[in-house]
């Protein structure tokens, strides 16, 4: 059963309508006026087109809070047994919602469906459980269609606390009487059965791609170990290929002057040879050009042996 209905602007949290079920009162206005509130000061709560249902759960020291149901309770199986006063162990209904005096009790939760419709924000306060919980989305839909035909946005805007509570409470009345009278068979509805089947595949599809997220985490963290190996690797290869290089010239450098004097020493063997041992102006001329061209050659190798 619908028990109340409140519709606030989504600029500044006004109340602008609001409409009780006959013979019940309690605290709920005031909850829901807090609700209205948090969701002016965090839209992201309830996007725009989007729909939730929240919570709010009695604390003695805190004076109450806010929660959003999650999990597989974010729209559908809310228990209800402990919402009003009088509530005890099973299911709610109707009759539990009250009690003696006809009141709901403010010091138990309170379950709150929400629906952000384009600068306002319709909710309503039911007691039911299970799948007709998607009844009530569906006459959230409803009062936002019949909402938005009477009133723009900007004139939604421009209104004041309670602008719209005079002339839209019988609509909501009138709306709210037929939902109740009529509430088994609208859990059969069609569109409702429509709404049940969405949320049920939006479970799955969040639950998949929760599954993916953790997939590529791993794969990710696997990516960047074998990254960080093979930058080591790189690292290792780059010393060894440097030392190599230097050995390599190092090894080049002793080959070329052992060739040098070598040759060097041919010269002047057959130099004194030719000259008997004596002064020769050919063997000096020689014996320069090649000490000049191994001081070059030891030059250029000892340059690329350290480059």
């Amino acid at each position: 059963m619908i028990i109340y209905t409140v519709i606030g602007k989504e600029e500044d949290g006004a109340v602008l309508v609001e409409s009780s079920h006959e013979g019940i009162e309690g605290n709920y206005p005031i909850i829901a006026t807090q609700l209205l509130e948090r969701l002016r000061d965090d839209p992201s709560l309830v996007p725009n087109g989007n729909r939730k249902t929240f919570i709010h759960r009695e604390d003695i020291e805190t004076g109450g809070n806010f929660a959003v149901c999650g999990g597989s309770d974010s729209l559908w199986g809310l228990g209800a047994s402990s919402w009003f006063g009088g509530g005890g162990g099973g299911n709610s209904s109707s009759g539990a919602a009250t009690s003696g005096a006809g009141t709901i009790s403010g010091g138990l939760d309170h379950y709150f469906h929400v629906l952000h419709g384009e600068s306002a924000f319709y909710i309503c306060l039911s007691d039911d459980t299970g799948r007709q919980t998607g009844v009530n989305f569906t006459y959230l839909e409803d009062l936002q269609r019949d909402f938005a035909a009477k009133y723009t946005p900007n004139k939604i805007n421009r209104a004041k606390a309670y602008g719209m509570d005079k002339a839209f409470r019988p609509a909501i009345e009138k709306l709210a009487h037929h939902y109740n009278v009529n509430r088994e068979d609208m859990a059969t509805d069609q569109r409702i059965v429509q709404l049940s089947s969405q949320v049920d595949d939006l479970k799955n599809v969040v639950g998949k791609n929760i599954g993916l997220i953790l997939q590529r985490g791993e794969s990710i963290g696997q990516l960047a170990t074998k990254s960080e190996q093979m930058e080591a690797d790189a690292s290792v290869f780059k010393k060894r290929s440097t030392t190599l290089k230097r050995k390599m010239c190092w090894e080049n450098l002793k080959a070329n002057l052992t060739l040098i004097l070598v040759a060097v020493a041919l010269i002047v063997f057959l130099a004194l040879a030719i000259c008997g041992g004596g002064k020769c102006i050919v063997v000096n001329i020689l014996l320069r050009r090649h000490a000049a061209r191994a001081a070059v050659a030891l030059h250029l190798h000892g340059r690329s042996l350290f480059d």
